[in-house]
């Protein structure tokens, strides 16, 4: 997994890894990282043992506020692409997310981050 970061190094100006645990194919990951736009970026990743996955991404402007929070939580069940969605700041439905893992997340940051 970190290998990820890796090969995402130009988006970062540091990120470190508060916890991560591995048994077998189940993992618990937890990242923080800031951003080259000073952007932060907080990452929660868990695989459990019965193939059951739980996330949440949140990315922060550089005072605090919410640019966007991605997670799978199965309270929006109305939504196409549910349990997956992404929460937007000052909105309070969020909406349909085809992102979905850290790899996908990385790329949506770095296509956003280009056209700044």
């Amino acid at each position: 997994m970190l290998q990820l970061f890796d090969a995402y190094v130009w988006l970062f100006k540091s990120w470190q890894v508060i916890r991560y645990e591995q048994e077998g194919e189940s993992y618990l990951f937890h990242l923080t990282a800031i951003l080259k736009d000073d952007s932060r970026l907080e990452l929660r990743d868990y695989l459990f043992a019965d193939g059951w996955r739980k996330y949440a991404y949140q990315w922060m402007e550089a005072d605090g506020h919410l640019r966007r929070r991605w997670d799978n939580a199965p309270h929006w069940s109305n939504l196409a692409t549910a349990p997956h969605h992404v929460h937007l700041p000052n909105q309070e439905i969020p909406e349909s997310s085809l992102i979905t893992d850290i790899e996908e997340l990385l790329v949506f940051i770095q296509n956003w981050l280009k056209k700044s």
